[in-house]
């Protein structure tokens, strides 16, 4: 580990003569993650990383047409993969007496 910033080690590689690499995330503190970044979520990450792309605009995330990148589907800071699913009215109704504790009525 380095002792400037801990996400960075020396190389084990001979071929690297000794060079920093980025350290293995599983070997790294939660601490010390948490300490340099914020997003936890994945796709969150994506986003931020979209939002550097672009030099924080998000006018121009949502415009970007690199769509061979891989974050590219992320970008809006959702997964397009992930369908909402479709509640019945008797979920519905289970889910607002849950919340509001009112049997019977929607909300």
């Amino acid at each position: 580990m380095n002792k400037r910033n801990p996400l960075l080690e020396i190389s084990a590689s001979k071929n690297d003569n000794g060079e920093l690499v980025g350290r293995l995330p599983a070997e790294v503190s939660s601490e010390n993650l948490l300490r340099r970044f914020s997003a936890q979520n994945p796709v969150k990450a994506l986003r931020a990383r979209c939002l550097d792309c672009c030099c924080g605009d998000a006018s121009e995330v949502r415009k970007c047409v690199a769509t061979e990148c891989p974050s590219w589907p992320f970008r809006m800071g959702t997964n397009p993969f992930r369908k909402k699913p479709v509640l019945t009215e008797t979920e519905k109704m289970r889910r607002a007496e849950l919340l509001h504790g009112v049997p019977g009525k929607m909300v």
